[in-house]
Parts: structure tokens; sequence; C-alpha cells
């Protein structure tokens, strides 16, 4: 069977690695002047000066405006050369790598040439559309893509040396009536839930944009296979399915915080694709001009590369293509420190550990009945962002996996997290079962939806479930004072070989049966006979089974009481994973492989956040860790291979072996450190 990293090497290989990229935008309104001035030679020149590999250059942007001399699409109205074609010269003389920047579907110049092409809300109303009150979004299926949008792709890919198109799709998939959606379907379009064909209309619509994707790729690889393909947020953890061919990157962007560049590239990072997380210098969205502060791009920057992917800046144009001198000086500093890095960040690939799936049937629903409300599926992510922030701030090391990654590789891992998750394909369940027949270890918590987990897992993991909690709370551990969990739980029994390893508590059946106690839960009262967690060995695996939503309720509430119940769940199940932490402090800690070296990258989450307009992090302050344990599993020896070096100061690090562990000591973390420790895995672990 084909793995991940087979079928991303199918695509990349030999491919550039560009570690540290900048995407300055470019949307251009046609009433200004463009480019006046503009010398390519220094503006590439200066951009390797300061460490950028490559740069995003605009070819089309969001109005529809082209940068460069085109034949079939409308070139920029106050451009009066070939601004693109500058820039390639430049980049080629100074030895960047350049990616050619398309806006897919938005833009205004197209509709106002065909109105036919424009994405319609109803049957009478235009929709902006996503991101988009300045510009106008085109129809998925209209003939933009034949007539426009790919000639315009393939005259890059031919006519200029670009080492890849990115294609921004700006689409929030909102239904459209429009004349071309309508004679496509071939029926009435409804407008709702209630009305026939809902869901027949949800999965064409969506695999309209599948085919849109899938065309293009097929139609640049064509035009030019050196050209490598990128859809900015495609196939990452939006959507974790697998990519068409031709493929080259999984890419997102835009909020500048460690939290969500974490999240984003632990998903990635299990597609064995090369990818990148992109964010703004700016201080309140993209349509800002003040920098956001070091802090929160340097904090961005190491929770980006601490997972092996590659880090762009967005940064925006003047008009005459020249840049802020404040935006140079912030890319200088960040590039600098990523740089400096460049060794133990590179051609790295996550130590295949902990696996933690990632669903899409879960996410849009196993007939894509979530697909058309993103409130509703952003709501569905909870159990994955619970469990990804759990493990990132506790220094726990994982891999989010789709479920296509999990049918071909679940066998490199030694242990599988589902949380919460509800239709799984009985040919998924199938795979865990055989994993774990074969010594793997799975650890499920209960989905508090009416779908609940699917029954071959409860078979799996020996348990019935009689009922759910009528409440949305329940108490673990033992009398007289267990601990309190949120949630809609499970009354669950172990059956078949399972054994109870932590009770549940049920609540007073007083005031209302619980529901309306005092000024909120009743106190605890009475084990019922149901666990809060179970255990089941199964061939030469084992299976733990936890009644509570404790990922989801951890990313709405966050329980330390609960994340402590985690804990001592995964202790048991994986006593002895590869690296340990010991720190109070909130830090992420990823094992890294590169080639036999092991690398351990710890990066600091303690920082003093702020939301501006209750949604953009600027984070003020960075406190400087000191004095964190690492633990480092030996294998077959009384010592490491190497002294644990660290990096990029290159300081050696004294260890001392116990307990199957050689321990070091990080003297202190600011951002983010790393310890590399030659030849660990030469013996074969």
């Amino acid at each position: 069977m084909t793995t991940n990293t087979q079928r991303a090497a199918q695509t990349t290989e030999d491919r550039k690695v560009f570690l540290c990229k900048l995407h300055p935008d470019f949307h251009m309104p046609a009433d200004v002047d463009i480019g006046v001035g503009f010398d390519a030679d220094a503006y590439a020149a200066r951009l390797a000066s300061i460490g950028v590999d490559a740069v995003a250059f605009f070819a089309k942007c969001h109005y529809g405006h082209a940068y460069y001399d085109t034949k079939v699409g409308t070139k920029h109205p106050r451009l009066d050369y070939d601004m693109f074609a500058a820039v390639a010269k430049a980049c080629a003389t100074h030895d960047l790598g350049l990616i050619a920047y398309f806006s897919v579907f938005l833009d205004t110049v197209a509709v106002e040439a065909h109105p036919d092409w424009e994405l319609q809300a109803t049957d009478s109303k235009v929709d902006a559309g996503f991101d988009s009150g300045n510009y106008r979004p085109v129809c998925v299926n209209s003939a933009y893509l034949e007539e426009l949008f790919i000639p315009q792709a393939i005259e890059i890919a031919t006519q200029y040396k670009v080492d890849e198109i990115l294609l921004d799709t700006m689409t929030g998939f909102k239904p459209c009536y429009c004349s071309a959606c309508k004679a496509s379907f071939g029926r009435p379009i409804p407008h709702s839930s209630d009305e026939p064909h809902w869901l027949e209309y949800v999965a064409w619509y969506r695999d309209s944009y599948d085919r849109f994707f899938e065309r293009t790729a097929d139609a640049i690889a064509a035009a030019n296979p050196n050209v490598a393909v990128a859809f900015n947020w495609e196939w990452g953890v939006r959507r974790p399915t697998d990519p068409p061919a031709h493929i080259a990157r999984i890419t997102a962007d835009l909020i500048p915080t460690g939290v969500v560049a974490s999240e984003v590239t632990h998903y990635s990072a299990g597609t064995g694709f090369p990818h990148d997380y992109m964010c703004g210098r700016f201080l309140d969205g993209l349509g800002d001009w003040n920098n956001n502060t070091r802090e929160s791009i340097l904090y961005t920057a190491s929770a980006t590369i601490a997972n092996g992917a590659s880090f762009y800046i967005i940064d925006r144009q003047l008009p005459d293509g020249s840049l802020e001198e404040r935006g140079w000086e912030m890319a200088r500093d960040v590039f600098s420190f990523v740089q400096q890095r460049h060794s133990v960040v590179v051609d790295t690939e996550h130590v295949a550990e902990t696996a933690l799936l990632h669903s899409y049937n879960h996410q849009m629903g196993d007939r894509l009945q979530f697909f058309p409300e993103p409130v509703v599926r952003q709501q569905r992510m909870a159990p994955f962002e619970g469990a990804s922030r759990m493990f990132m701030f506790h220094a726990r090391h994982y891999t989010a996996i789709s479920v296509p990654t999990l049918l071909r590789d679940v066998d490199r891992y030694q242990l599988v997290i589902v949380p919460e998750t509800e239709f799984m394909e009985d040919e998924t369940v199938e795979r865990l079962a055989g994993f774990v027949e074969s010594g793997g270890r799975l650890l499920i918590t209960q989905s508090p939806g009416d779908a609940g987990v699917h029954e071959g897992l409860l078979e799996l993991a020996g348990v019935r479930i009689d009922a759910f909690s009528p409440l949305e709370y329940t108490y673990f551990g033992e009398l007289p004072e267990p601990n309190a969990a949120s949630g809609r739980c499970a009354l669950a029994k172990p059956v078949g070989g399972a054994v109870e390893i932590v009770r549940q508590i049920a609540p007073l059946r007083a005031g209302h049966k619980g529901a309306k106690f005092g000024h909120g839960r009743a106190p605890a009262h009475a084990y019922e006979g149901y666990a809060a967690a179970t255990e089941r060995r199964v061939g030469k695996g084992t299976v733990i089974y936890c009644a509570l939503p404790i990922f989801g309720e951890y990313w709405r509430r966050p329980n330390p009481h609960a994340q402590r119940l985690m804990w001592s769940l995964l202790d048991r199940i994986q006593p002895s994973p590869i690296v340990k932490v010991s720190t109070g402090a909130q830090v992420e800690m990823t094992t890294m492989r590169k080639g036999d070296d092991l690398i351990v990258h710890l990066v600091n989450h303690s920082g003093r956040e702020l939301l501006i307009g209750n949604w953009y992090p600027v984070t003020e302050y960075m406190p400087v860790i000191r004095d964190i344990g690492v633990a480092i599993r030996l294998s077959g020896g009384a010592s490491l291979p190497t002294m644990p070096m660290l990096e990029p100061s290159h300081e050696p690090l004294a260890a001392t072996s116990r307990d199957g562990y050689a321990h070091v000591t990080v003297p202190e973390l600011e951002f983010m450190q790393s310890i590399v420790v030659a030849g660990h895995f030469g013996g074969g672990q």
C-alpha cells in the first residue's frame, strides 16, 4: 500500500525547498497607477538580503486584473508594462523562487464582462461571497473555468519561469442559483433542507468544486509538469481528504497565532505533503497597515516550522510595487529567526507515534448534510480542536490524520485516538480492529450527538451503552469528592472482557432531577454501575474507551481535571513515548525525524495574547520559560548514541540516564528551542 509520503513524493520530487516566503498582496482597483518607477531587480535583491527564499507575486488579483501581458484576461488598465515578467527575471538573477498568485473565485472584471458567470445567492440576489465586499464572485459551474481561468493559468505556466502557481479559492461554498447551476443540476435547486433533493444538490455542488480543482490541476500539469500547483485551504484541516493528482503542497493562511498555526500544520504534516502556513504582518486582518507585534509573528512562525512546514508572511504592496519599511523590517527579523533554524526544520517529518483522527465525514456529515452550514461545521470541529489544544499546551506529541491516511498508514503508529467521531464507515472500523489485533493501541472518546459512536467501535472496546445522561454534566472518580465534567455523557458498562478503570458518579436526582439545583449543578451522589472509562485487551493490542466527550468540552470549557483524566488514560495506554517533557508552562513539543536524527522542538505557548475585534490575535508579551526537563527514551543501551545538542546555539546538553530515558534540561525557552540527537534512529526504531 502506498503511504502518504510516497504519494507526495510522486508529485513533489526534485522541487526546491522554500522555507521563508513572502506573500505581498496586490489587489489593486482600476483607478490607481500601477508599478510606476518599480525596480524589480532592487526589489528581488532586497528580498534575498533579508532571507526570503521565494516570493508569491501576483499574476491575477481579486479584481480580476492581470499584472502581466495576458492575451486572454484583462491587464490592469493603468499598468503599462509586464510587471510579472520583470519580477520573474529579477528572481532568476537573485536565485529566488517565484510563486504566481492567482485569485480563483473572485474576479470583478470577468463578472462585469459576463454577468451570467456571477454567483447568485438566490434566484434574484447576487451574493458577495467570502471576504469579498470589494469584489464580485464567480460561480464554479459557469463558463469561467474553461474560457478564462484555465487559459490564464496556462499562460503563466508556459510563458514565465515560475516554480508554483498558488490558487487562492476565496469561497464560502454558498449555494448558487445561477442559470449554469440550474442547467447542470438538471432540476429545480432547493433552497433549504426542508425541500426535496437538498442532500442530492449539496453533494452535487461539492463535486462541482472538486471537478473544478481537478480540472485546473490537470490542465496546468499537462501544460508544464515542472510547475507545482497549490490551492489555498483545500485538503487541509478544514477539509481532511486526499487531494487530486498534481497537487504539490497543502497551504493555509491568515491568523497570526501559534495556536492556529500548530493545529493546521499538525494536520498537514500528517498528509506527507510539503506544507505551508502564512499569516499577515498586520495588526487587524489583511486590510490594515499597522504592524502586529514582533512577538505575534515569531510565535506563529515557531509553531509552523516546528511541524516541518514553510512559513509565509503576508504583506501589502503599495501601488508602485514597493513595500513599507516597517514591513521590510518585520520580514527581516522573522526570517532571520527562521533561517537560523534551517538545518533542524527543513526535510523533517513527524515521528509516527500518536495519530489523532480528523474525520471529514464527522465534520461534514455522512451525507454532507453539514456542508452548507459553516457555523455548524465549525462546531463539529470542536473535538479535534480541543484535542489539538490539549496536546499542544501540554507538550504531548501527536500527528493529525484523515480517514484515507488512516486506511493507508495506520500501522506506522503506536496509538490512534478517535475523538468523539460520528459517521464512521465499516471499512475504517475494520482497519482499526486489525490494527489493535496486531498490537496497536486505540483510545476512543464518546460523541455526545445522537449518532453516537459506531457500533463496531463500541464492540471493539467492549462497551454497552444503556442510555445517555439527560444532564449536560457528570462526575468521575471516587466518592465522596469526584471531579465534575461537562457534556452529554454515555451511561456505559464494560462487556466482553472489558474492565472498568474509572467510575462515573451520578449527580443527586434533586432540583428537577439535577437540572436546576441552586446556582447550578447538583452534587455528586452515587455510583450507579456506569463507567467513565474502560479498558479491553484485543489480540495483542489494547482499547481504552472514555464515556465523556472530553475533547470537545475541553475546547468549549477547558477543564484541568478532565485534562488530567485524559493524561492518566494516555499514560496507561502509552506509558513510554519517545519523548517526555516536564514543565508547568504551556509548551508544545513535536518529535521529528530527519534521516536517522531525532529532533525535538519546543514552542512556547505561554504568551499574553489579546483579541482585536474579538477575533484577531496579538501577542503582547512572551515570557521566558526556564529549566524545562526533557526525557528521551533510550533504545537498547545505557545512553544516547550521541550527546544531545541544543539548537540553534549548538550547545551540548548534559544527559543523565534513568528509568530507560536520558534526561536533559533546556535552560530557557522564549519562542522555540530544538534538541538534536544525531543517529538516534540508527538502530531502526
